[in-house]
Parts: C-alpha cells; sequence; structure tokens
C-alpha cells in the first residue's frame, strides 16, 4: 500500500501494476497530477483479489476509486498469442507472473462494490480505453459488451485522461454526488464514458450499431468499428453513442491538457525509483517526448488510445527534465536510453489543417500534403541534449517510421551517427505488397532502400551497427503462400528472426476486427484469417531453423506443395 501519513484519502487508486513512482507508469502519473491539484491520493497496488484485506488497508476514499488493470490489458498481460500462461511479467516485482487476476478491471471493481457498496468507482488505464466499445474478446472468443457494463463501475476513461479525471475529482468533490448520483450526472467530462438511460438531452452524436447487433451480425461489428475510427480521425470528433440491451453507452469526446499542463507533468516530484519492477529498468533514463501516432497501423490501438494528433513537449521541457532531473540521479552513467513517444520520430510533425480530417493514417497510403514532416524541431532537440555537460550518448529506442526517416537525410545522418546503441528496432511486418496493403504499413521498398542507406552511413562514419527487423506472423490476409515468400526472403539475406510476434488479436484494432469478422472494415472486402494450425505453422516457417519447429516447416510446404524447397529452408545459414 502507499498512503504516506495520511489517514484518509480522496481518491484511491487500485492498480495491477508494481507501483513504480515514474512518469511513464499510468498510476503514478494521476496519483502525482492529482496531488498537484490539492487532491490526496492513495494507492492500492497489486492487491490480493481472493482476500478482503488489501482493498480495506485505506479505507474508503472522500470521492472515489480509481481502478486500472496495469500498464497493459491484463489478458495480454497474463496469456501470449498462443493462450499459454505467461510465465514472467515485467510489471511485477522480480518480474514473478500471478500478481494480477485475468480481466483486472472486472475482478477489482467487483471486490469494491461489495466492501464498500455506494463508493464512486471509475475505471482507466490501457484494458478499461480499449474495452470502452463492445468489442471482440479474442480469450472468450466472442464479442462482450463495453467493459463499462461488465464491470459495473460508474465511469470509464479512455486515452490521456488527466484532464477528465481531474474535472470528475472536482465536480464529485463540489456536488458531493454518491454512486447512482455520478451516473446520472450533468457533467459531460472529457475522455470519459457513461451509462444513460435516456439519450434525448443529446443532438449532435454519432450513433453506433447496437451491442445486440455488433454481437450477432459480423458486417454490423465492421461498421462500428469504421464509424468510431473515422470518428476519432478527425480534430474534433463527437459524443459517440452505442446502445446496448436497453441503456446507452455515452462517450464523451477527449480533450488534451493544455502545452503548459502537458509539460508540467515532468516536473511533478516523482521519486523515479524502484526495486526490482524489470519494465522500470527501460525507461528509468528515458524521457517522453510526444504523445499520438498518426502512421494508423492495423495492428496497433495507440491511435484510438493516445489520439492521431501529435502534442509535443518543446525542447526546454524535455532538456530541463534530463538536465535537472535524470542527470541528478546517483547511479547516472551519461547515457540517455531512450527519447521518444509511440513513434520516436514524429515528434512536432503536426497537421497544417485547423480541422484536421478523418484519415486513420496520415502517411498510408501516401503522405498527407497537410502533414508537417520537418525533422529539423528533433535534430535541434537531440543535439541539444547530446551537448549537454557530462553526456555520452543519446540513443532512440522507442522505434522509428523509417518511411519518414527517408525524407530528410540529414536525420538519418545524425541518426547513424549518434543515436543507435548497436541495433537499430524497425519493423518492416511483412515484405508482400497485399498483406502491408491490410496492415496499413509501407511498401517493402522503401525498407530495403532505408536499410541501404543505413549501411552506406555506418560505412561512411566507420560504425558497425546493425538493422534488427521485426516482422509478423498470423495477420489477417497473410496466407501459407505469403509466409513461405518472406521465409525465402530471410533466408536469402541471412537474417534469422530472433524474436516472432505472431499476431494477437487485441481489443480496437483493425486488424482484430479483420480477425474477428473476416472483412477489411474500410472496404467491406473478405479477408483471409489464419486459425488453428495456420498460426503455428506460419509462425514455424519465421524461424526454420529451430529444430522444434522443423516439423511443422515440413508440413506446411507439403500444404502448399513445395517439398523441394525444404532443402533450402533447413539447410544452415552460409
Amino acid at each position: 500500500m502507499w498512503g504516506g501519513e495520511l489517514k484518509t484519502f480522496d481518491i484511491i487508486i487500485v492498480s495491477g501494476d508494481a507501483y513504480v513512482d515514474h512518469p511513464s507508469f499510468g498510476a503514478a502519473l494521476i496519483r502525482r497530477f492529482l496531488e498537484s491539484k490539492g487532491f490526496k491520493v492513495g494507492i492500492i497496488p497489486q492487491p490480493d483479489w481472493k482476500s478482503d484485506k488489501d482493498f480495506l488497508a485505506l479505507g474508503k476514499p472522500n470521492l472515489f476509486f480509481a481502478v486500472t488493470a496495469g500498464n497493459l490489458d491484463s489478458m495480454v498481460n497474463n496469456y501470449t498469442a498462443d493462450k499459454k500462461v505467461r510465465r514472467d511479467d515485467m510489471y511485477s516485482p522480480n518480474g514473478e507472473a500471478g500478481h494480477r487476476p485475468d480481466r483486472a478491471s472486472i475482478i477489482y471493481t467487483n471486490k469494491l462494490k461489495q466492501l464498500f457498496p455506494g463508493s464512486i468507482i471509475v475505471l482507466g488505464g490501457v484494458e478499461a480505453s480499449l474495452r470502452r466499445f463492445a468489442h471482440y474478446d479474442f480469450w472468450d472468443d466472442k464479442v462482450r459488451r463495453s467493459l463499462l457494463f461488465d464491470s459495473k463501475a460508474d465511469l470509464l476513461f479512455y486515452g490521456m485522461s488527466e484532464q477528465g479525471i481531474w474535472k470528475l475529482a472536482d465536480s464529485i468533490k463540489s456536488e458531493t454526488l454518491n454512486s447512482k448520483q455520478a451516473q446520472n450526472s450533468k457533467f459531460k467530462i472529457p475522455n470519459s464514458a457513461i451509462i444513460k438511460k435516456d439519450i434525448s438531452e443529446y443532438k449532435d452524436y454519432l450513433l453506433l450499431p447496437s451491442y445486440e447487433e455488433v454481437s450477432t451480425d459480423k458486417r454490423k461489428y465492421a461498421e462500428a468499428f469504421k464509424l468510431y475510427s473515422l470518428e476519432y480521425a478527425k480534430r474534433h470528433p463527437r459524443t459517440i453513442i452505442q446502445p446496448c440491451q436497453g441503456r446507452f453507452l455515452v462517450v464523451y469526446p477527449p480533450e488534451n491538457l493544455s502545452q503548459e499542463e502537458f509539460e508540467g507533468l515532468f516536473k511533478l516530484p516523482f521519486t523515479r525509483e524502484s526495486c526490482c519492477v524489470p519494465a522500470f529498468d527501460f525507461v528509468k533514463f528515458s524521457t517522453i517526448s510526444h504523445r499520438g501516432c498518426f502512421g494508423g497501423c492495423s495492428f496497433c490501438a495507440i491511435t484510438n488510445h493516445q489520439g492521431k494528433y501529435i502534442q509535443s513537449r518543446s525542447e526546454t521541457s524535455i532538456k530541463d527534465e534530463i538536465q535537472n532531473i535524470i542527470m541528478k540521479q546517483k547511479d547516472f552513467k551519461g547515457n540517455i536510453l531512450d527519447i521518444g513517444g509511440p513513434t520516436a520520430n514524429m515528434y512536432k510533425m503536426e497537421c497544417k489543417s485547423p480541422e484536421g480530417c478523418a484519415r486513420v493514417s496520415c502517411i498510408y497510403p501516401t503522405i498527407c500534403k497537410n502533414l508537417d514532416t520537418n525533422s529539423k524541431p528533433m535534430l535541434k532537440m537531440l543535439k541539444q541534449i547530446r551537448e549537454l555537460p557530462g553526456m555520452k550518448h543519446v540513443f532512440i529506442n522507442s522505434g522509428i517510421r523509417y518511411d519518414l526517416a527517408l525524407l530528410d537525410p540529414d536525420y538519418m545522418e545524425e541518426l547513424v551517427r549518434h543515436h543507435v546503441g548497436g541495433q537499430l528496432s524497425v519493423a518492416p511486418e511483412h515484405i508482400c505488397e497485399e498483406v502491408l496493403l491490410l496492415m496499413k504499413k509501407p511498401k517493402f521498398d522503401r525498407f530495403l532502400k532505408f536499410k541501404k542507406e543505413f549501411e552506406r552511413l555506418n560505412q561512411k562514419h566507420g560504425k558497425r551497427q546493425f538493422l534488427i527487423p521485426y516482422f509478423i506472423s498470423s495477420h489477417p490476409g497473410t496466407t501459407l503462400n505469403h509466409m513461405l515468400e518472406l521465409a525465402l526472403f530471410l533466408k536469402k539475406n541471412n537474417i534469422r528472426v530472433q524474436q516472432v510476434q505472431n499476431f494477437t488479436p487485441t481489443p480496437m484494432t483493425a486488424a482484430t476486427c479483420m480477425y474477428y469478422t473476416g472483412l477489411d472494415p474500410y472496404t467491406g472486402k473478405p479477408v483471409h484469417v489464419p486459425k488453428g494450425e495456420e498460426r503455428s505453422l506460419q509462425r514455424a516457417l519465421l524461424q526454420p531453423y529451430l529444430e522444434k519447429n522443423k516439423r511443422q516447416v515440413m508440413k506446411a510446404l507439403t500444404i502448399l506443395g513445395k517439398r523441394e524447397l525444404a532443402r533450402v529452408l533447413l539447410n544452415k545459414l552460409e
């Protein structure tokens, strides 16, 4: 428990993660932000859900409980793409698995409802955010209701919701609402969802197909996904309403923090310490430069979580945090491990149109004419950080878009000279155009051009640095033939894929919509969906050099009528 010397709290956060007091961890960020607004906040990290003791430890809050499953969806955190129980947990002490329940948001909320009847309970975090509408659940293999219905919480927050939870806290404090009153409150809180019995008060809104429709009609499911995805692509989306079993899910539009408030988050008094949580090691000497992503990749939900429009910190804000906070930590050795966001080189790349548009991706299939793709602000910021006294290296590890990087030779030059720590991870994901089309990824020749330029610049500067390409197997639209083509390419180019990402259908991605419906939600055209044994065969083709995969590789080649290729794929690299 975390409560300091306080005896009562305004807000108590219940989290599925171990507590790490750092701005990269949601519970800590919300705690410190609310404290800066004058609220008293307690934390119950990873409570034992089989007992009442941990939930009772801090008593009943004056305002509300805030429940989060943690930095990841609890089902993603607990299970692999093959639905096997994970043996570790990066957000738990010593990486130990088993410290959070499946469907943590529901379990925690039900326990709190039982122990503190009448208390207001709100949901937040990635699990709540991406399950805010009716959604396909891979682990149950069915369409579930909004998490707000299934958990019986009072409100749900999605996305980057500091503004919303602050407004809720102020509203409850001034109105002294109880749980039932909060559900019927007149307040329209940004980044929140609420359940209503009547929607006559709403005039301008987007009405989605109902839960009953999307759970029984796959075309309706695809329609709903397309509608809300295009709506959230706008700069100013409307309220979105989805009927469900005689009631209505009402989801209010998002609202960003002001620039001053956003930058103020990184000045809050985080201790930036953790004894034994593995995820902390990746961010301890790193910082966040911006929020949002306009890539719109089909298998990624970041756009539906953080938004499409980039909100960047100023160079001064980033420099001050690094110089005055990170570099003053006792074990800082002179290396910044990462400066970035969902995609590092989207820093300060903003839409030049005041209204924005409904394109899901600003860079696919072509780069939008209204997108400012200037890399100079990022280069200026990185140079300032590199030149700080005592700084040895400034690395970029949060991933880059190579199609954007290729637009600026200066960016490529600086990246290779200064910001690669031996290896640079990039994500071409596949080589086949039909698959890349469904993924909303650049054509593979863009990757080959980037690879060639990366190698040229390494030679020019006397560097020995390597690209680590990531590929996905079993993505909707991928056939065994596609995977064989990729496997032969990797073999020909002496590339051994060390980590295979077998596609996992997670809530609120276009690829998950394709997986469930068998349809491209944007065109309505049928899509091949690898399921069952085909998923394991596709995965094996990415790593034919592994002894355990040889039988499956042979089976895949037999199915394709190409057993003669076994001597090519199963031979050792030259």
